[in-house]
């Protein structure tokens, strides 16, 4: 069936996507997730469909959710990406990383309109 090749090309595009966004080889991407690397391979270019044992494992292994990789829910995976993984901290570790977000956002921000109050040296 045509929908179903089409449907496992796009799977396995956002699957090669995260691991791009990690900054892993297929090798590390697969060894992470234990599955073999040759499968991994054809996954993401669509010649294998990812079973539901294999996407808990992919998703487990670095803590996002299947959502996007099934449904491909935003076009911004990287905040997507960023999201989860905030979301899958304990409460106590979130806020720190809320917390450490928020001042990197500030400091980038006054890089970039940079007050008149400041005093440079």
């Amino acid at each position: 069936m045509e929908l179903d090749k089409d449907y496992n090309l796009i799977v396995g595009l956002r699957i090669r996507e995260v691991r791009e966004v990690l900054n892993m080889t297929r090798e590390q991407f697969s060894e992470k997730c234990d599955i073999s690397s040759s499968f991994l391979s054809a996954v993401e270019s669509g010649k294998k469909a990812v079973t539901s044992k294999t996407l808990y494992k992919i998703c487990s292994s670095i803590g996002i959710s299947a959502d996007y990789l099934i449904r491909g829910k935003s076009k911004n995976f990287e905040t997507d990406m960023v999201i989860e993984m905030i979301d899958s901290m304990d409460s106590k570790s979130k806020k720190h990383a809320v917390q450490i977000l928020r001042e990197y956002i500030e400091a980038v921000n006054d890089l970039k309109n940079p007050d008149d109050n400041h005093i440079i040296c």
